[in-house]
């Protein structure tokens, strides 16, 4: 993986993907609990957690249309302004009645976040040579998450405990405003945007409904797409699981509280850590097709081992090499959607995938909270790990050899 950092746009990039993910997550420790202290309501919470999810579902489509149309340097850095203006929102929320911005702010912020994602996945491939390269430096963006995910919630306690809500906030803001630094500073091959200007809104409707419409052509026509897809969904089918039933398994079946599942989060973040180093290391031998399969049937055995035994303290001697092979099969999906695609749709192919993450999650919470009563939460979750070993089995199916997109870096240009 430290080989990706010889490239100095992934150095940045990583960079300035740590911050913010950093960020986000010490925002994302304080809001659960901010919106339950300002009114006593779980139900309250839900909603939070609605509109973080629903621009996910609704917009990630269309944003992936933009983000094929405009220059994606200046989109990413629009994208960072913006949510660094939005946090500066929650400074107004005291009280139980002003409950409704926060519930505004976290919607809107999803939603700017759904420009910013596609453009990272497909700015990657252009500042990179070949699929080596390629697999490491999803890798390298890998690590980013998993180190936020392990710095982020013991800063964001701090934060919170010492200074109140209104400084995670205030971080947030901050750690955005970093990223778009780092990404002022990438030097991004120049490419060709689009410059047709509709005449009016409907025209406006229909161009954006076409290019969507030949997105969604290029993953059915395509089958290392239409594969990968089909891991996608089984994946976020069995994460939704997940994180409905995790809570339950912590407290009605490992008897333990919220100290105990803080540390098999941090657990799962240095499995997560651990793997991005494994996966630099062997990119050169395995092909992201083979991540996958491995990736996704081990981590799926690994759940089904942690599910049905009684013990936190196996759960999290177990979850870290499962956070190690996870890595893999997220890397190599990644990668395997970056070099299925082209330069020219790949953001509308990113969004398209978050949309059907984000799909697959819903209809799986739904099912999840209708069920868990009469079913129960061990055999859910043993459904959830049959799911994701499939996930991984499926790309069995990714014919061997594909010819893969250009991931060719062009030939370097002056920064935008």
């Amino acid at each position: 993986m430290f080989q990706a950092f010889r490239n100095r746009n992934i150095a940045l990039l990583f960079t300035g993907q740590f911050a913010s993910l950093a960020g986000d997550m010490v925002l994302f420790i304080a809001l659960p609990f901010w919106v339950f202290q300002l009114t006593g309501s779980a139900m309250a919470t839900g909603i939070m957690f609605a509109a973080l999810m629903i621009p996910q579902f609704v917009l990630s489509p269309i944003a992936g249309v933009f983000v094929d149309r405009l220059d994606r340097k200046r989109l990413m850095i629009a994208s960072d302004l913006i949510r660094g203006a939005l946090m500066l929102g929650y400074l107004f929320v005291n009280t139980a009645d002003q409950v409704w911005i926060i519930y505004l702010l976290a919607f809107s912020e999803s939603a700017v976040s759904q420009f910013f994602r596609p453009s990272v996945m497909a700015v990657v491939p252009t500042l990179v040579n070949g699929e080596e390269e390629l697999t490491r430096a999803n890798a390298a963006l890998g690590a980013s998450q998993a180190l936020a995910q392990l710095a982020g919630p013991a800063l964001g306690g701090v934060l919170v405990a010492t200074f109140g809500p209104h400084s995670a906030a205030l971080f947030d803001s901050a750690s955005y405003l970093f990223s778009a630094l780092m990404v002022l500073l990438l030097q991004i091959p120049l490419r060709q945007t689009v410059a047709a200007q509709a005449a009016n809104a409907r025209q406006a409707v229909t161009q954006i409904t076409e290019e969507l419409a030949q997105g969604i052509r290029v993953v059915l026509d395509r089958p290392i797409l239409r594969i990968v897809f089909g891991s996608l969904v089984l994946l976020f089918l069995s994460q939704g699981i997940i994180n409905v039933l995790l809570v339950v398994m912590v407290n009605q079946i490992w008897h333990v509280g919220a100290t105990e599942f803080g540390w098999l989060i941090s657990a799962q973040g240095i499995g997560g850590v651990i793997g991005t180093l494994v996966v630099g290391a062997i990119a050169a031998r395995v092909s992201p097709r083979m991540m996958v399969i491995a990736g996704g049937l081990i981590s799926g055995l690994v759940l089904l081992a942690i599910v049905n035994q009684p013990s936190i303290f196996v759960a999290i001697a177990l979850i870290l090499p499962a956070g190690v092979v996870f890595i893999a099969f997220d890397v190599g999906l990644m990668t395997l959607i970056q070099i299925g695609s082209d330069d020219s749709n790949r953001g509308r192919v990113s969004g398209l995938m978050q949309t059907t993450m984000a799909a697959a999650q819903l209809i799986a919470i739904a099912s999840t909270s209708l069920l868990a009563d009469s079913l129960g939460a061990v055999l859910l979750l043993d459904i959830a790990s049959v799911l994701f070993a499939f996930g991984g089995l499926i790309a069995i199916l990714v014919p061997r050899g594909s010819a893969p997109a250009s991931t060719a870096a062009p030939t370097p240009q002056p920064a935008e």
